[in-house]
């Protein structure tokens, strides 16, 4: 908002507030958009399990699909295939396909927390698994030190003990 004294901060977009990690979801909407580096599709997903996150993330369209653009990469994730030369892809093929989200941490010295949650990337639907947070203890309570090769939580007198079994 323009005021006489000047603009006001406010929030663009909604902030996302799930964990880093990895989510099995799709594609909600894709919106043409100008943005900071010029045209982009402005790419919105639905995260399975989470109905009130809609964590979104540009895309340059102002190189078209060229094969080593950002938008060229996330296409073929999309379709699952590669884009044929002169092929034209219309927002509408991309609307509900499954993919999974990488949600990440990335400085932000302007926020109070020092850092923002963006979606850093997709990853084909059938290569990722989500990821649970991993446990902060060992079973005896202790901090974790390393974790077993079934994934257990181990502080470092269990590591000790395990690996000399």
């Amino acid at each position: 908002m323009t005021t006489d004294e000047g603009l006001e901060v406010h929030e663009s977009g909604k902030p996302i507030k799930v964990d880093p990690g990895i989510y099995p979801g799709a594609v909600k909407v894709i919106e043409d958009t100008i943005g900071k580096y010029g045209s982009q599709w402005l790419f919105k997903f639905r995260l399975d399990g989470y109905p009130d996150e809609e964590p979104w993330a540009w895309a340059s369209t102002k190189s078209g699909l060229g094969t080593e653009t950002k938008i060229y990469e996330w296409v073929t994730i999309l379709l699952g295939r590669p884009l044929a030369l002169n092929e034209k892809v219309a927002k509408t093929q991309l609307i509900d396909l499954p993919c999974n989200i990488v949600i990440s941490d990335k400085a932000d010295l302007e926020r109070a927390s020092g850092f923002k949650r963006i979606v850093s990337g997709i990853l084909p639907a059938t290569k990722a698994k989500p990821t649970a947070p991993l446990p902060d203890n060992c079973f005896c309570g202790k901090p974790v030190h390393s974790y077993s090769s079934t994934g257990a939580p181990l502080c470092e007198k269990h590591t000790a003990e395990a690996m000399q079994e």
